[in-house]
């Protein structure tokens, strides 16, 4: 960086962070640099080379009508140098920098053309933040700071986002947007989904209580890297278009539907079923389908979390088994395991805990996972709140012993018996 970067930059980094930025007119304060508070350290004016070629930059900015310069009493060395305000916006061109309000003009252009008619709700919400952050503060998203281009990238993966309507694979949702199978996994993903977990309440408190991968977060959004795999066992059949898939034959490992076949599901015969289990954990799931499982009972893998695809399946199946039947989930007896719920009871309002209350924690705390007081608190703030009505009393316990439970924790039990 030359002496005329040197000075032009650093007169529009104090500019940036002055009042002037946002209210020009209103402060009185010159933007200007002091040699004598080291605004400018490079300037050696005792070494002659040094100074005669910071001061030949500054008197042609001055002469530029850029800046002016204050003298120290000898004419030889400067003493400040003083960004002339009505003229800033040239300064940006000689220092080849955008002006924050051009640059913020041209985010809301991009954001409201590609957003604008947005339906889906965390997205209206991020373009309404970063809308109302350029117009209040001229400030944008980092990440566009350096590289616009970034951020149009960006608003045409949200913008096909909001045109789904149902799963798409990863590389399928690249190539319709860019072109280009691997773009997407490449250069977007990360930013796509810094936004989603800030906007996004549901994957938000997913990712507070479960380490997802990115693909796991993805796949909650919808856009799957490969098709997820939903294993189940029970004396029940799916029907498809090509013919009937009968998981009585599999009896009692069970089977797993991939998840691009869910919609080709035309009819589930569970009338014989009485009870229909979702279990979280996977090893509780084996172990559970060999030793517990009824013959009447439809046991699911859970798995985590409910994306658009196993939502879609686990719909199906609740309504394909007798309304008399027992609909019930078997969790870790934590945050994660009650949100888990809470997700899966939107599906199926007669859903109920399995193994997951006061009892338990009472029984089982000795061995319980020890949690921070920051868990804790979250914890109460969301009793508070008055969340997670099912398992008030099961909270209280882990509050009172400052542990929760994990699923395997039955296991450990199964095996000493």
């Amino acid at each position: 960086m030359n002496e005329r970067d040197v000075l032009v930059n650093r007169l529009l980094d104090k500019y940036e962070k002055s009042a002037h930025l946002l209210t020009p007119g209103r402060s009185t304060r010159r933007v200007l640099l002091n040699v004598e508070k080291k605004d400018i350290p490079e300037y050696d004016y005792e070494y002659a080379p040094v100074r005669d070629a910071f001061n030949a930059a500054a008197k042609a900015l001055e002469e530029q009508q850029l800046v002016c310069i204050e003298w120290a009493d000898n004419r030889m060395v400067i003493q400040k140098i003083v960004l002339e305000l009505q003229n800033v916006r040239a300064c940006y061109r000689v220092a080849g920098r955008v002006h924050p309000g051009e640059r913020a003009e041209r985010v809301i252009e991009q954001t409201e053309r590609y957003l604008k008619e947005t339906r889906t709700p965390w997205l209206a919400a991020w373009r309404d933040r970063v809308i109302a952050d350029a117009q209040q503060k001229l400030s944008v998203p980092q990440f566009c700071r350096e590289d616009e281009g970034r951020l149009c990238d960006l608003l045409r993966a949200f913008q096909g986002y909001d045109a789904l309507r149902d799963t798409i694979s990863m590389r399928t949702f690249s190539i319709d947007i860019y072109h280009d199978s691997k773009y997407f996994e490449r250069s977007v993903r990360g930013t796509f989904l810094g936004v989603a977990r800030k906007y996004c309440a549901e994957l938000a408190a997913l990712c507070e209580e479960n380490p997802l991968s990115e693909r796991d977060q993805l796949a909650f959004l919808g856009i799957y890297a490969r098709p997820e795999h939903y294993e189940m066992s029970g004396s029940f059949a799916v029907h498809t278009e090509k013919g009937i898939i009968d998981f009585r034959a599999a009896e009692p490992f069970g089977l797993a539907l991939p998840g691009t076949l869910v919609d080709r599901i035309t009819a589930i015969d569970a009338d014989e079923i009485d009870t229909l289990t979702f279990i979280e954990n996977k090893t509780n799931y084996d172990e559970y389908l060999c030793s517990e499982k009824g013959k009447r009972e439809i046991a699911v893998y859970h798995g985590g979390f409910l994306s658009p695809k196993k939502k879609k399946l686990v719909r199906r199946l609740c309504e394909a088994v007798p309304e008399s039947a027992e609909i019930r989930f078997w969790a870790d007896i934590d945050l994660g395991g009650f949100r888990m719920f809470e997700q899966l009871h939107e599906v199926a309002p007669q859903l109920q805990p399995m193994r997951m209350g006061a009892d338990e924690v009472e029984r089982y705390h000795e061995y319980g996972l020890p949690r921070t007081k920051a868990y804790l608190d979250r914890l109460r703030a969301a009793l508070d709140a008055g969340d997670f009505p099912q398992f008030a009393d099961a909270a209280q316990k882990i509050l009172l012993y400052g542990v929760t439970i994990e699923q395997e924790i039955f296991l450990a039990e199964n095996a000493a018996q």
